[in-house]
């Protein structure tokens, strides 16, 4: 058993999401940081998905009440465990009775803290992946409390303390990236000029962000063809009828800025 003393921020369990079901309105869920998760159970002796903890921003505190062998990856919070600083990206040994606490990340906002075992919580329609806003799966459907209790499984014994990631795999965490975005089914209705810019423009994530959507900022409103709204759109020009959109689509309301 693991004891959380302290939750962070928005600590969850998460595996690699829960597929199949987004037809009934459930999400797929699991690690927003997929790679650094399956990288931090592969230093455990885990299989890829087996479920462990996304630390968000500010990190958990958590008292073992068991050995366990651990691993850290992802965003660069360190590991202090009984105040010593651990190597990232590095499988490390806990003793029963040690607590763990995160330092302040330097960059990056997720990092996933995987047990040798599994954080075992009852899978729910085949995950063990934290879906909270439907109170679906990992720890009681929620993110972690304090005084909460969680059950890790039975290691496999494939690894061992000072198992660690190639420097070649360990991830390159700047404050830039660059996504691929495929122009969707409305994308016609933006200005030419609109649609250059939003392309063409850096955006910063807002602080209005979580699990469920980020807000972008900083680049130009953009604009929409002038037309005719059909039944059901509203007065605004931005709006459309309802309809179905893909995971990880771009939301674009007027004046976005």
């Amino acid at each position: 058993m693991i004891k959380v003393l302290k939750p962070g921020l928005a600590t969850s369990v998460q595996d690699l999401g829960r597929e199949g079901y987004y037809h009934l309105g459930i999400p797929p869920s699991g690690a927003l940081d997929q790679y650094a998760l399956s990288a931090a159970n592969h230093l455990v002796g885990n299989p890829a998905g087996a479920a462990g903890l996304e630390c968000a921003l500010v990190g958990p505190e958590l008292e073992f009440q068991q050995d366990a062998l651990v691993a850290v990856c992802g965003a660069q919070m360190p590991a202090l465990l009984d105040g010593r600083e651990q190597r990232p990206d590095t499988a490390f040994a806990v003793r029963a009775g040690q607590v763990l606490r995160f330092g302040f990340p330097t960059a990056g906002a997720r990092a996933y803290l995987a047990v040798a075992g599994g954080i075992d919580v009852p899978e729910v329609l085949g995950s063990r992946s934290t879906y909270a806003l439907g109170a679906l799966g990992g720890f009681q459907g929620r993110k972690l409390m304090a005084g909460d209790l969680l059950p890790v499984g039975m290691p496999s014994g494939k690894t061992r303390p000072g198992a660690s990631l190639p420097m070649a795999l360990r991830q390159a965490l700047g404050g830039e990236v660059v996504l691929r975005v495929v122009p969707g089914l409305y994308f016609h209705r933006l200005t030419e000029a609109a649609a250059q810019s939003f392309f063409t423009e850096a955006w910063t994530v807002g602080s209005e962000a979580d699990r469920i959507g980020y807000r972008y900022k900083g680049g130009s409103a953009l604009s929409f063809q002038p037309r005719e709204q059909p039944f059901g759109a509203g007065s605004d020009p931005s709006n459309i009828v309802d309809s179905c959109y893909p995971i990880g689509s771009i939301q674009v309301p007027a004046g976005l800025e």
